[in-house]
């Protein structure tokens, strides 16, 4: 099955059937784009083929979304879709502030915002939620990580106008809201280095486009100074994730004296797991964080980390959508929300004595 454009026909006892868009123009011998156009009730096309395209996408059970005219001023009712996070929404340190600021937004214009997980099970859209079968929603909200043909899918079954948060691509097609991560990092890692270090290690993560922008601005910060990076990989973000990478790290780099962590999560687990193996942070390791959820200024020492304005995410996410609604052919916007270095107490200048590693 072609990952781009699904669209829900029935339910089966076992699964749902899905049907692209691409299914519809090869059927009717037109491309992607005509279909497109059809669907979208847009002109281009003639009134021969709006109807050719109409019966093939019936035939195959396309069900076509009979919406009316979008404009931001008759809004009342907007949408919001997220990647499983392995913890509902309002218990996430990082989204439910995005969330929030979403919700604020709309309360502001008094539109309903509905909510929906995704069904992504590595990497792949299994379903499309029901959400995308409601009529009033004139716009979608995609928050968090997914692929490319995820987004493309569920761009295609909706067929609104959509805005990412906290995800992007190379010539991305849609407007999309990003956090200022390289620079964020390459302050963090200028902070360590102002201090004194000259052996800072990053425990990596997943292939996200944040994580992959603040990677980039780890190694690009260290390569200003002649500094060789060095990156411990992990392949989550959680406390556990954390825990597991500094144990790797204190294996493969023990001449490290300051870590940076591509979130606070993964930050928290591996000062819990230094202080475990009976190191101290930060006259043993400096460690620096991302994010500042709000357990980051409660942890011992307090973490040192970079903060995200997470509501303003979700603000700008929201009022960008609006202003699609109402311009639906402008190009593309990418929208940076800058990003603070929040000093407290995790970070000191490095070492002198030797430290015990671990074999």
């Amino acid at each position: 099955m072609n990952a781009l454009g699904t669209r829900l026909v029935n339910t089966c006892e076992s699964e749902r059937a899905l049907v692209t868009i691409r299914q519809v123009a090869q059927e009717a011998g037109v491309s992607v784009g005509t279909v497109s156009r059809v669907l979208n009730n847009k002109p281009g096309v003639s009134e021969k083929t709006r109807q050719h395209v109409l019966a093939v996408a019936d035939e195959l059970g396309y069900a076509v979304l009979r919406r009316s005219p979008l404009s931001a001023s008759t809004v009342t009712h907007l949408g919001l879709l997220n990647r499983p996070t392995g913890e509902a929404l309002p218990a996430n340190p990082f989204y439910a502030d995005v969330f929030y600021g979403v919700e604020q937004v709309c309360h502001e214009f008094h539109i309903n915002l509905s909510y929906s997980s995704l069904d992504i099970v590595n990497g792949h859209l299994r379903s499309l939620p029901p959400l995308l079968n409601d009529e009033r929603i004139r716009g979608m909200v995609l928050m968090g990580a997914m692929d490319r043909g995820v987004v493309e899918s569920v761009a295609d079954a909706a067929q609104l106008p959509v805005v990412l948060v906290d995800n992007c691509f190379g010539n991305c097609p849609w407007d999309a809201v990003m956090t200022d991560n390289a620079r964020g990092a390459s302050i963090a890692a200028e902070h360590l280095i102002s201090h004194g270090h000259r052996y800072i290690t990053l425990l990596g993560g997943p292939d996200h486009p944040s994580i992959v922008e603040r990677r980039a601005g780890y190694e690009e910060a260290l390569r200003r100074h002649d500094l060789a990076p060095t990156v411990v990989e992990s392949t989550g973000l959680d406390i556990a994730d954390g825990e597991r990478a500094v144990v790797d790290l204190l294996r493969q780099a023990p001449e490290t004296t300051a870590i940076m962590c591509s979130n606070d999560s993964q930050a928290i687990g591996a000062l819990r797991k230094l202080q475990e193996l009976g190191y101290s942070v930060p006259d043993d390791f400096s460690l620096v964080g991302f994010d500042d959820i709000q357990l980051a200024q409660f942890t011992s020492p307090p973490l040192t980390t970079m903060r995200v304005d997470r509501r303003a995410l979700g603000q700008v996410a929201a009022q960008l959508l609006l202003g699609r609604i109402s311009a639906p052919d402008r190009q593309p916007v990418k929208t940076i929300v800058g990003v603070e270095l929040v000093e407290r107490g995790s970070v000191c200048a490095p070492r002198t004595h030797r430290i015990t590693s671990l074999a």
